[in-house]
């Protein structure tokens, strides 16, 4: 079995687009080209990935068992070519950039393409980490720029906001309520997995809850997502997670979703203003990305603010 990459990423943007349009506008590509990879993918599988509703496409069991895995194929592809570039390049400009979530929900893999077409004297080394310990090794110097979701402003720092992602609330699958209390002192009385203090979901927990929040139920820590969604798994709670994480850890049946409890949370990118002023290249990578979300936000097929998947970071 042969499996081309190209049709590997088809498969996870129709997966995230439910769309073929969409998802074939993400690829700078055509909803006829797009349709063809994903029928070849499915012929050299033997499966059927998604199916057409009034909802869109849909993921089938088997397109929900893959998914995973070829998020994790796409992530690690990208890592190698960015370590790969490095040590090729040794002579070129190194930026050292931080990633909170998997590459391919970051637009890196276009960003990766414009970098070496536009800054052919940049050379990338990515380090995936969590939001709190990227924006730390940014402003001590040790990344050079990086993404983060939240936080708080810094002098030493420039913040630009890309875009937002959407944090849902999830239960067991067998305990836990339909739908969250109103009231924030019967929201504070429940069992809760507690985002970790430097995550930036444990800001929404504390307005949730209000002045109730110091009594708080906390029955665990988590210092990642992917634990979060193991602690509730296990029955210890509720969590905060990222939705299209928590959407994937469902179609698992490993937890389910707490209806109407989406909530925003700002996702930038961070940079030293010193280094910025001083390294043109990294001036030049900084605009490249945000001009690459700004696109992505302003194309007329995308009406919807783009989401990311964290890369069992904490935000």
């Amino acid at each position: 079995m042969h499996i081309q990459l190209e049709k590997l990423r088809s498969f996870v943007l129709i997966a995230e687009e439910k769309n073929l349009t969409r998802a074939a506008s993400r690829r700078h590509s055509t909803p006829a080209a797009v349709s063809t990879q994903l029928k070849q993918l499915e012929d050299s599988l033997g499966l059927q990935l998604f199916e057409r509703s009034s909802r869109g496409m849909l993921l089938t069991e088997a397109g929900l068992t893959l998914l995973p895995l070829a998020y994790r194929i796409l992530g690690n592809l990208a890592e190698l070519e960015t370590t790969a570039r490095a040590i090729a390049g040794q002579r070129k400009r190194q930026l050292l950039l931080g990633l909170n979530a998997l590459p391919e929900l970051l637009r890196i893999e276009t960003v990766l393409e414009t970098t070496a077409r536009e800054l052919p004297d940049v050379s990338l080394v990515i380090k995936s980490s969590n939001s709190a310990e990227i924006q730390q090794l940014v402003q001590a110097g040790d990344l050079d720029v990086g993404f983060v979701y939240g936080g708080s402003d810094h002098r030493d720092l420039t913040r630009i906001v890309l875009g937002q992602i959407q944090v849902v609330t999830i239960a067991p699958l067998n305990g836990g309520p339909d739908y969250l209390p109103d009231s924030a002192s019967e929201l504070a009385t429940l069992p809760w997995v507690s985002p970790s203090p430097a995550c930036p979901y444990i800001d929404l927990m504390k307005e949730a809850m209000g002045g109730h929040y110091p009594a708080a139920n906390l029955v665990a820590t988590s210092d990642d997502e992917y634990s979060t969604i193991a602690m509730v798994k296990a029955g210890l709670g509720l969590g905060l997670v990222e939705s299209h994480l928590a959407e994937m850890a469902a179609a698992r049946h490993e937890i389910r979703l707490v209806p109407d409890t989406a909530r925003p949370v700002a996702l930038y990118l961070v940079v030293r203003q010193d280094r910025l002023q001083q390294i043109p290249e990294l001036q030049g990578f900084t605009r490249l990305v945000e001009a690459q979300w700004l696109e992505d936000q302003q194309a007329p097929a995308r009406n919807a603010t783009p989401a990311v998947t964290p890369s069992g970071a904490p935000a």
